[in-house]
């Protein structure tokens, strides 16, 4: 991907930065919220009850934002409880049907067998589908890439996303390689989580990603930067030449 295409910001709502952002207008919370590209809207961090209005309050405030609504499984670092997998594409059905509602929607790889079910209720709406990757232990090798390449490829999803732990310094050029690999989607993601993994959620952004995630308040991942330092260090892409030009900029805060 040229270096000079469109880099997207992904900040997390919770309850918490909601209802501070919603509080005023100066609020950190709330500036953090404009700042980003995309806002991911974490279901599984909110009561259900609240689930069809939580579009229409973020719109209030960042209007510009892209949306992208989740419902995350525990064993892929959410709350919404594993054994209620079978559950979510009547959730999704109800958050949908809202007079306003996201204009992606996340589903894990894991659940591809889902996928056509969710592109027949997310295409009448316009609502583009992303396939996101997690794994907590360890970076993929290069043939595991491949294969989750091949997967989303088959389903012609418009987005792809993999967060892997990185155990070293050197671990995440396999993700870099993915990266350049995957094109032809609208969204790519594909950084390393924990300390070692940290450059690689802005570098991704040089090796192939246009996709990266920030924390608005409290970090929701290992490693995971808040969005007002990702926004700086996004903004110094075009000049930084390394990654270890990088690791100084984040060392100073």
């Amino acid at each position: 991907m040229p270096s000079n295409s469109p880099k997207y910001l992904v900040g997390l709502v919770d309850p918490e930065t909601l209802s501070a952002a919603e509080s005023e207008e100066l609020h950190p919370a709330r500036i953090d919220y404009e700042s980003c590209d995309i806002l991911e809207i974490r279901y599984d961090f909110f009561d259900e009850s609240d689930w069809q209005g939580l579009s229409s309050r973020i719109r209030k405030i960042a209007p510009k934002a892209i949306q992208l609504g989740t419902i995350r499984l525990k064993h892929d670092g959410g709350t919404f409880p594993d054994a209620r997998a079978v559950e979510r594409l009547a959730l999704w059905k109800k958050i949908l049907e809202a007079q306003d509602n996201p204009q992606w929607l996340d589903l894990e790889r894991d659940y591809l067998h889902d996928y056509d079910e969710l592109r027949a209720l997310a295409t009448p709406k316009g609502v583009k589908i992303l396939i996101s990757e997690h794994n907590f232990t360890r970076i993929p090798s290069d043939l595991e890439l491949k294969n989750y390449l091949t997967d989303v490829k088959r389903v012609k999803a418009d987005g792809i996303k993999i967060a892997a732990m990185s155990n070293s310094d050197e671990d995440c050029t396999r993700l870099y390689k993915f990266a350049k690999k995957a094109k032809g989607f609208k969204f790519i993601a594909a950084f390393g989580m924990g300390e070692t993994g940290k450059i690689s959620r802005i570098w991704s952004l040089k090796e192939g990603a246009n996709l990266t995630y920030g924390s608005i308040g409290k970090a929701a991942a290992p490693g995971q930067i808040d969005v007002g330092l990702m926004r700086k260090a996004i903004d110094r892409l075009e000049t930084t030449t390394s990654q270890i030009e990088f690791s100084s900029f984040l060392n100073i805060f």
